[in-house]
């Protein structure tokens, strides 16, 4: 059995890298550790993780075909002149279209990928005792989406450590907000909660241990 091995970078996507490219594998799963090395220039801890080679089980890969099954379904039953390519990067699935109809499912910042995201997790995850990670993508839409997230919660996150106040972001789809809440965790000194209801929540970035009800930045 592969044993946990311990990686560290300036932030988690170059830990992970380093892991990815150790293992030459990009199907990893991983663990945040708490920050050890602070750097001296920006004043935030680096990025510790302790991952190894996922371990893809039977009941995974019945999961993942009947994911592919069920998306495949819904792109014949809805006529889409698409095609779609499958991945696996860390612990996520991610489903690339791409075709004539791409358009349809950019359209609105992507609602129409973020409701077939949502059904395929729905269906694939209910009564099994493991979740798998589905992401649909077309054209590398959510892939640019999610690096420009990236980068800017980062920025977000200096801003809240240096302010001392909270930051609440405009909704977000619940992939977009599971990239935040990891981050924002792997940072070690600070904290982020979902707020509201629905598909879209907003989320709220804090210091470990800030008072409650202080007053809060905003998108």
């Amino acid at each position: 059995m592969e044993e946990f091995k311990e990686f560290i970078g300036s932030t988690l996507e170059e830990a992970k890298e380093k892991a990815r490219d150790y293992f030459n594998s990009n199907h990893i799963e991983y663990e945040l550790l708490p920050p050890k090395f602070l750097t001296v220039i920006t004043g935030k801890r680096d990025v510790r993780i302790k991952a190894k080679v996922k371990e893809i089980s039977e009941e995974y890969m019945a999961m993942k075909q009947k994911s592919k099954e069920l998306l495949e379904r819904i792109l014949k039953e809805g006529n889409f002149s698409v095609s779609m390519n499958e991945t696996m990067q860390d612990d996520a699935i991610r489903y690339i279209l791409t075709g004539d109809d791409v358009p349809m499912f950019t359209d609105d910042k992507g609602r129409l990928l973020d409701s077939i995201q949502h059904i395929l997790v729905k269906c694939v995850n209910k009564n099994t005792e493991q979740s798998i990670n589905i992401v649909v993508d077309a054209d590398d839409f959510k892939k640019e989406r999610e690096d420009y997230l990236k980068s800017y919660i980062t920025k977000i996150c200096t801003t809240v450590r240096k302010t001392n106040r909270p930051y609440i972001l405009k909704p977000l789809n619940p992939s977009e907000r599971r990239i935040v809440h990891i981050l924002v965790k792997s940072e070690g000194d600070l904290t982020s909660e979902s707020l509201g209801d629905g598909l879209y929540k907003k989320i709220k970035i804090s210091k470990v241990g800030r008072p409650v009800g202080g007053e809060a930045n905003s998108e």
